[in-house]
């Protein structure tokens, strides 16, 4: 009876076992790694089913492959060399770890990037030898989206690179960096030399920020943040490309940390040039603007009175004529001024009093005058005035005729050399009829001031509402 129960007890440990084995065997298969067994002389003698799927081969096939064979020249080398330091006695690693590409079962199939772990399992039995295990992932994958990314970086219009903390190229990201710098080799030079080329006037900016950079250097990266808005002082630098022809770069710079210190930097060099040949374009336009609009000034307003001129006097005024005739303007007057005896301030004072006289006059207009109204030096020392109104009280022109003639006369001018003269004013007002054109208002506004002229100067001589 209890060799019975020995029995039962044996079988069911074993039943446990091959279970357990079975067990094992489908984890191993089920995992996406490849996964190899090699006896002392590198052939398969355990393999799952990712690496029967690799080379195209049942499992039974797959026993005492050459797994070697499966690697090119090169890497077979490689990997031969990790085998023998395992199996060495005096050995004490039990591991190793190596990239090797696995080159497949025909021409056609293509070279598969894998990174493998090597482990030494020890002797299974004698016929087998110093058995090892590799495990193997591919990275296909990886490698692929890595060239796609690297294409991505190749192709945008930004130049990416790293610097040491010395400020030196160490890699290339995008080949636009040898465009916009304009140099065939970039590895191993320095950043800084090849900017302060075409930039020498920028000498003290560009020193200052490498040598922020090779300060920042092992700092922690709080550091750098502290700092980082000194490298804004470097805004756009000009690139000097074949022929003569410039571009212009904006430099970004940002660190990259290992355990939170500043051990490299990336660099991102952005192509300005469209944006700013465009802003000193528009920089340009705004100055023949103001260059032309200086023209105009010039043109049209008289320098010595700081009023108008008959060139501005002919359209303005026509088109205050229209809009009074259209209603759109209660009153219109039209004011000739003449100062009083001018001729003989001039042959009295000289030319520069007489100068003086002007420019006071037409300070003393532009005092009494609005925005809206047009004043005009129309020569010499004759003036005339548009004044529009829309007030509810009539002639209001000659409201501001006659307070301009009286604060010229109460105005002492200095006319140099520590004289002071007094100069009155005569005018004619006349008033927009329905008729009227510009010609025929200023000769009736001239010719009131003939009367006024002739009743005594300084005075105003006003149209009546009749016309005369």
């Amino acid at each position: 009876m209890s060799n019975n129960n020995e029995l039962q007890a044996s079988h069911r440990v074993l039943s446990m076992l091959e279970s357990a084995c079975e067990y094992n065997e489908q984890i191993l298969d089920d995992i996406p790694s490849v996964f190899v067994v090699l006896n002392q002389h590198n052939r398969v003698i355990r393999a799952n089913k990712a690496f029967c799927d690799l080379v195209g081969c049942t499992m039974e096939t797959a026993l005492h492959l050459d797994f070697t064979a499966f690697f090119t020249s090169e890497n077979r080398d490689i990997l031969l060399h990790h085998f023998s330091h395992l199996r060495d006695d005096s050995n004490r690693d039990t591991n190793a770890r190596v990239k090797l590409e696995f080159a497949g079962t025909s021409e056609d199939q293509p070279a598969k990037p894998f990174f493998w772990r090597i482990f030494r399992l020890g002797s299974v039995s004698e016929a087998e030898g110093q058995v090892i295990s590799m495990v193997g992932d591919d990275l296909s994958g990886l490698y692929q989206s890595e060239l796609k990314l690297m294409s991505i970086f190749s192709s945008i219009p930004l130049g990416l690179m790293v610097l040491d903390s010395q400020g030196r190229i160490t890699e290339v990201l995008s080949e636009y960096c040898h465009v916009l710098l304009n140099q065939r080799t970039l590895i191993g030079e320095s950043l800084y030399s090849i900017l302060l080329r075409s930039n020498p006037d920028q000498e003290r900016e560009l020193t200052d920020a490498f040598d922020l950079l090779r300060e920042c250097a092992g700092q922690f990266m709080p550091h750098f943040g502290a700092r980082e808005a000194e490298l804004g002082r470097i805004s756009q630098l000009k690139i000097e490309g074949p022929s003569g022809f410039e571009k212009w770069i904006k430099p970004r710079i940002q660190p990259i940390a290992k355990n939170n210190t500043v051990d490299r930097y990336m660099v991102t060099l952005e192509d300005i040039t469209a944006s700013f040949l465009a802003q000193r374009q528009i920089e340009k336009a705004d100055l023949l603007g103001k260059q032309a609009q200086a023209l105009y000034e010039c043109a049209i307003r008289d320098p010595l009175s700081g009023l108008y001129t008959r060139l501005f006097m002919n359209d303005s005024i026509s088109r205050l004529i229209a809009s009074a005739k259209r209603d759109n303007i209660r009153e219109l007057a039209i004011v000739m001024f003449d100062l009083d005896n001018f001729k003989s301030v001039n042959d009295t004072y000289g030319h520069d009093a007489g100068d003086r006289v002007i420019k006071a006059f037409g300070n003393i207009i532009r005092a009494c005058t609005r925005d809206t109204d047009i004043s005009v030096r129309y020569g010499g020392e004759e003036f005339v005035l548009a004044l529009p109104c829309n007030e509810t009280h009539e002639q209001g022109g000659a409201i501001v005729a006659d307070r301009i003639r009286a604060k010229l006369a109460d105005t002492p001018i200095d006319i140099g050399k520590g004289q002071m003269l007094r100069v009155t004013t005569s005018s004619g007002v006349a008033y927009c009829q329905k008729n009227d054109t510009l010609e025929t208002l200023l000769h009736r506004a001239d010719k009131y001031l003939y009367v006024a002229k002739h009743n005594g100067k300084n005075r105003v001589c006003v149209e009546t509402s009749e016309g005369e």
